[in-house]
């Protein structure tokens, strides 16, 4: 076995210019570069003899070598070339990944309370009184609720108490409840009325009303006024104001109250008569400028004569001279005795449920210049349209006798069966007749009228006139 040969240093020192250079930055960079790391600006250094030796001996043997010997010697050997060892990542064990937080605990939110169905607002009942007037069964008192308002609004004056109670409505036909109470009992006479008592529908231009006493005594009066439209399409939406002054009774004349005005032929003329009971015969346009307004619309008689009263009490005597000698009878005091003096008044809007059936179209009905456009029926009343033609002179009005005063209808039921019915045509209205394309006068007529007593419609599918059907609903 060959001993090791360790050289001396005469030796190496005689290798020293057989060996290749050693460029020991080069080596650097290269090691640097294969383990990612960045090579540092080369930094001139001072390398002593004695490291090209170790340095060269290090280089000829293997790289797992010089790995032992680095590591034989804690890595004296790297650290005297100058080379940095890579820092070894340290490897470990992969961290458990972190717990997840658990989800937020959401408090729950208050349960929403069901929303609680709005109760269906119930039609009032009809009034007792209004039934029994109008002789509604207890039945057809129940299908007419939806065209029931309820009032219930109050006016005082001098103590009294006016009470708007309840309306029963259609398009046309109105039935009002009011009661007046009285702070102190009232001597009970059967003839005790209102001086006025009287309704405004709002815009409405043609309509009437009448009054009957429901009941009456010392401490109450109760009514039931009724109004009809005249013409026009509908109360339903209108404003009504419902006016009542002066409870009491017509004065009682004595003959040294009463005063009789002649009128001559040709000789027109006006007079006053003074609250106080005074008389002036002849007035001129100044004594009448000087008079408060009109409290009450023009009264017309057929003899020539007019009256008007004033809102101090005053009445205006006009006589036209147009209708030869005639006399008028006036009164100097007034014609009405109070027992409780004021004025009552309540205004609200007419809306009610409208019950009524309806056929719309154009059709010949009764005749040929008749053109029937629109039927309307309803348990209170009843209307049909009309456009009429009529070859009259201009200026003439259309003959209104081609609508009959008697309708006899039949009313199909929803079971086929068929309902006599008779509608009564009591007036109608009509626009101005127009002249046409064709040189026919033309106009709208409007006829129809309240029933004494309500109908039934509740199952009616058509009206049957004069054989033709007209299908409502």
């Amino acid at each position: 076995m060959t001993e090791p040969h360790i050289p001396t240093e005469r030796e190496l020192d005689a290798l020293l210019h057989e060996q290749p250079r050693f460029d020991l930055e080069a080596v650097k960079r290269r090691t640097l570069s294969r383990i990612g790391a960045t090579a540092e600006r080369p930094v001139k250094r001072r390398i002593p003899l004695r490291g090209f030796l170790v340095a060269a001996v290090i280089c000829a043997l293997s790289i797992s070598a010089v790995a032992a010997a680095d590591y034989a010697t804690d890595g004296q050997i790297t650290r005297a070339l100058g080379i940095r060892k890579p820092q070894m990542e340290a490897v470990s064990e992969p961290s458990p990944a972190p717990e997840k937080a658990p989800p937020p605990v959401l408090e729950p939110e208050p349960p929403v309370p069901p929303m609680e169905p709005q109760p269906v607002q119930e039609p009032p009942e009809l009034d007792e009184q209004i039934a029994g007037a109008l002789q509604i069964d207890s039945s057809q008192a129940q299908r007419l609720r939806p065209a029931v308002q309820k009032i219930e609004q109050t006016a005082e004056d001098q103590g009294v108490r006016m009470t708007v109670l309840q309306t029963l409505g259609d398009p046309t036909c109105l039935y009002i409840k009011l009661r007046f109470d009285f702070p102190e009992a009232v001597p009970y006479k059967e003839f005790l009325e209102f001086d006025d008592l009287y309704i405004s529908l709002g815009d409405a231009n043609s309509y009437g009303w009448q009054e009957t006493i429901l009941e009456q005594d010392e401490r109450s009066v109760t009514y039931l006024l009724s109004a009809r439209l005249y013409g026009e399409k509908s109360l339903n939406g209108q404003t009504i104001t419902v006016t009542a002054q002066n409870y009491g009774h017509p004065h009682q004349y004595t003959a040294d109250e009463v005063v009789q005005l002649a009128g001559e032929a040709g000789k027109p003329y006006t007079s006053i008569l003074y609250p106080d009971g005074t008389l002036d015969w002849e007035v001129a346009e100044e004594d009448l400028a000087a008079l408060p307004p009109e409290a009450a619309p023009l009264i017309t008689y057929s003899q020539g004569f007019t009256i008007s009263r004033r809102e101090d009490g005053s009445k205006v005597v006009s006589y036209d001279g147009e209708h030869g000698d005639q006399m008028m009878e006036v009164y100097l005091v007034p014609d009405f005795d109070a027992v409780v003096a004021g004025k009552w008044e309540q205004s609200w809007t007419l809306s009610y449920q409208d019950l009524s059936l309806y056929w719309n179209g154009e059709t010949e009905l009764f005749d040929p210049r008749l053109t029937l456009t629109e039927l309307r029926l309803s348990p209170l009343s009843w209307s049909a349209d009309f456009t009429a033609t009529e070859n009259v002179p201009e200026g003439e009005t259309l003959n209104f006798d081609l609508i009959p005063k008697d309708w006899d209808v039949q009313l199909r039921r929803r079971d086929g069966s068929l309902t006599s019915q008779t509608l009564h045509c009591n007036g109608g209205s009509g626009s101005s007749p127009v002249p046409n394309e064709a040189g026919f006068l033309v106009t709208d007529i409007t006829a129809g009228t309240v029933f004494d007593q309500p109908i039934d419609l509740s199952d009616v599918t058509a009206v049957i006139i004069e054989g033709k059907q007209f299908p409502v609903s």
